[in-house]
């Protein structure tokens, strides 16, 4: 087929299955983001952190070897799809991000999953070699879209449509070369807006465009195994026992774009069992059967830090009524919950 009409014939069907948007791009487009890795570590001050802010970005550096790891790879095909418009379940908001709510990477009920696999079956129809990672990407995807013109980058470093930063972004490597971009229309952000620096509860956001890693509540209660005792940003955790979104909504290109429409596959039942304090009486066998699959960040061998995140967010923002949930807790199966479990009876409850 002739690559004009099939780069056309993609993004059809992309958009189609429900995508919003959909572009092809030259890898060599794509050289270059090496080095804004680099930037962004030059920036970074010499910390007790940076050590974890050179580990999260020492993944990043995977994505320079794509010509070696992908030799036959030619062009990216990337997708988005905005996924405001699922209802959150109220003892969730405000607790576990909603991006993790309806995270629809690895659940293969929910309309985005099968969307995905539809589009990639279709590349593969017309003949296409295709390599994916439906996780994290097998390419900067924000990066990539940028440059793909599908929408902006923010100073918050997520990528925006005119359905704000809620959209999933994904990628596919092809072996044929296929252009078909866009221009967006989106105003940058105000040169005196830092709205996003300010709501960041760790400081994280050091700068405009400049997440430092290390020290994202996210990456710290859902990717890390974290001792909150004494720990610097114990108390900046706030509520939040799952990611944390603030930078995004107090973002004013976010305001009114999140919808509850629709219901998320299994979310509301999930919920049921998701009260901080449900949480602390939970089995590990439960945990691991139902909460992991589905924020699968915390795997199965940490399944004990929720219960350690729960324990951080009931010390900051005490109610008397957690009192038999955390005595519960003190009797716990896991060492390091029972610990917690004193330290913010201790914390509560001063001598």
């Amino acid at each position: 087929m002739n690559p004009t009409l099939l780069a056309e014939s993609i993004r059809d069907q992309a958009l189609a299955l429900g995508y919003d948007k959909c572009a092809m791009i030259p890898l060599p487009r794509l050289e270059g983001y090496g080095s804004v890795v680099d930037s962004r570590l030059r920036r970074i001050p010499e910390d007790s952190f940076k050590d974890l802010d050179k580990a999260v970005l020492a993944n990043f550096f995977a994505f320079r070897l794509l010509s070696e790891t992908y030799p036959w790879a030619k062009s990216a095909v990337i997708a988005v799809m905005g996924y405001g418009v699922y209802k959150i379940p109220q003892n969730l908001k405000g607790k576990v991000a909603k991006y993790f709510c309806v995270d629809s990477r690895r659940d293969p009920n929910s309309f985005e999953f099968q969307a995905s696999v539809a589009l990639e079956s279709f590349l593969v129809a017309n003949g296409l070699r295709v390599a994916t990672e439906r996780k994290f990407g097998l390419l900067p995807l924000r990066w990539a879209a940028n440059k793909a013109g599908l929408g902006r980058g923010r100073k918050n470093n997520f990528f925006y449509t005119h359905k704000g930063s809620w959209v999933h972004l994904e990628a596919w490597l092809i072996d044929q070369d296929l252009e078909l971009t866009e221009t967006t229309d989106l105003a940058p952000c105000p040169i005196n807006c830092h709205l996003c620096q300010k709501a960041c509860p760790t400081g994280a956001l050091t700068e405009a465009y400049l997440t430092r890693p290390g020290s994202c509540l996210t990456l710290l209660n859902a990717l890390s195994l974290v001792n909150w005792i004494e720990h610097p940003y114990s108390r900046a955790a706030g509520d939040w026992i799952y990611g944390c979104e603030l930078c995004q909504t107090s973002c004013p290109f976010n305001e009114g774009l999140w919808r509850e429409e629709r219901e998320y596959p299994g979310l509301e039942e999930l919920s049921l069992n998701m009260d901080l304090g449900r949480i602390l009486e939970l089995d590990y066998e439960f945990i691991k059967e139902k909460l992991v699959p589905k924020f699968w960040y915390l795997t199965a061998d940490r399944a004990w830090q929720w219960k350690l995140n729960v324990l951080n967010a009931m010390k900051n923002h005490w109610d008397s009524g957690y009192t038999p949930y955390l005595r519960h807790a003190m009797r716990d199966d896991v060492p390091e919950v029972r610990v917690m479990a004193q330290w913010v009876l201790r914390q509560v409850y001063p001598v």
